[in-house]
């Protein structure tokens, strides 16, 4: 028999269901494992089905943006408060919406008071928590100012979710109108053109050469859709195997910033973000050396980490900052500039922060103009499919004209 049970362990609220030969044996069973029952009932199919959608949704479920940036800021206040980490992560961990990060943070919890160390415990969840988050933990833990580097972190993470929600609109236009071009694609191949199949068999005439390319389309898809979705899935696959490799996270990354329009608003990012990052850190006390290592490793972009740990090289050389990022060719020479004057005035994070600032001016004003850019594209994509649609529907019609007379 199967029981659902409701109760409580470590003061924290439980749910589950449960194997027992009876009611009494449930009840033992869960008293063994430190629960607290409050409620054991015999489950009903719906309630197995319930605990199946619950544990896909923890196994696969991902922790979005907007919930790490209330976990963080509620974090940050709460420390500053003089909350015990034990505690705090505690309070989240009740608190959280998210199911996902729920079960992490009791998890981080768990460790926590096991001795481990918080950058440690959040290090063992990279899938949620990225590099960037960790490391910033780190300094926070090591420099005694983990409620100022969380706020910080919370900013970055703020900014991020701005830039995406922001290109989110921006390409929102150009999403809907190929959805609507692939779906009215759809619908000619699947139900108008097999009816001049049929309609041209009977008068034994030839097709004209668009339709005929729709044909043979609809005939793959029709027939060989297994295929299809096979080579999809090998594609993807075979992607994802490249750029686990040295040599395909390289190329990728290469040639990510090298993609008409996007590749431009990419860098602007990366470096928007790096700079920022840099800043944060050095604000924080880190050594110059130290802080150009942990950027490197949160760069998220080969090209990009190659480029800050050659500065850090150069640096550690004796170089001052300012000339090995005049050198970089990743960096453009406005970073270059504001990172030598600040070098000059002992204001190096200030500056730091000022070219983030004119970089975010800069992807704002680029995400803005992210729809007219890529207008031509569209056009000509757009252009052709309708071009390919028209001659494939209407030169039957006309050539069907002939055929009768």
């Amino acid at each position: 028999m199967k029981f659902v049970y409701l109760g409580y362990a470590d003061n924290n609220k439980v749910t589950g269901i449960i194997e027992a030969a009876s009611y009494d044996e449930a009840l033992l069973f869960l008293y063994d494992k430190g629960i607290e029952a409050q409620k054991v009932v015999e489950a009903s199919a719906f309630d197995e089905i319930k605990e199946k959608i619950d544990y896909l949704n923890k196994r696969f479920a991902r922790v979005k943006l907007s919930e790490l940036i209330v976990f963080t800021r509620q974090f940050a206040t709460l420390f500053s408060a003089g909350v015990p980490i034990g505690v705090i992560l505690e309070r989240l961990s009740e608190q959280t919406v998210s199911v996902k990060l729920k079960d992490v943070v009791s998890v981080i919890k768990n460790d926590v008071n096991g001795g481990m160390s918080l950058s440690e415990a959040f290090s063992k969840h990279k899938k949620v928590f990225s590099p960037l988050y960790i490391n910033m933990l780190r300094v926070g833990e090591e420099s005694g100012t983990l409620d100022i580097v969380l706020d910080r972190l919370a900013s970055i993470l703020e900014t991020e979710l701005d830039t995406r929600n922001k290109i989110k609109t921006a390409t929102r236009y150009p999403k809907m109108v190929i959805s609507a071009i692939v779906v009215a694609f759809t619908i000619i191949i699947t139900f108008v053109i097999p009816r001049f199949v049929s309609l041209f068999s009977h008068f034994g005439a030839q097709l004209p050469l668009p339709t005929r390319i729709l044909i043979g389309i609809n005939y793959v898809f029709h027939h060989y859709w297994w295929m299809v979705l096979i080579a999809v899935i090998a594609l993807i696959f075979a992607f994802r195997e490249y750029k686990k490799t040295e040599k395909g996270r390289y190329n990728i990354d290469k040639y990510m910033l090298k993609i008409p329009v996007i590749g431009t608003l990419v860098h602007k990012i990366y470096v928007s973000r790096m700079i920022r990052i840099l800043g944060l850190l050095y604000k924080s006390g880190i050594a110059i050396i130290d802080a150009l290592k942990i950027v490197s490793n949160v760069t998220g972009n080969v090209i990009a980490k190659q480029a800050v740990e050659e500065i850090g090289r150069d640096v550690e050389g004796g170089a001052t900052i300012s000339v090995p990022f005049l050198k970089s060719t990743f960096f453009p020479n406005v970073v270059s500039d504001m990172v030598a004057v600040g070098e000059e005035t002992g204001r190096l994070d200030e500056m730091l922060f000022k070219a983030a600032d004119y970089y975010d001016e800069e992807i704002d004003y680029a995400i803005k103009n992210l729809s007219s850019a890529i207008e031509p594209i569209l056009l000509v994509f757009i252009a052709g499919m309708v071009l390919l649609l028209a001659l494939g529907v209407f030169l039957p019609m006309w050539n069907l004209i002939h055929v009768v007379h």
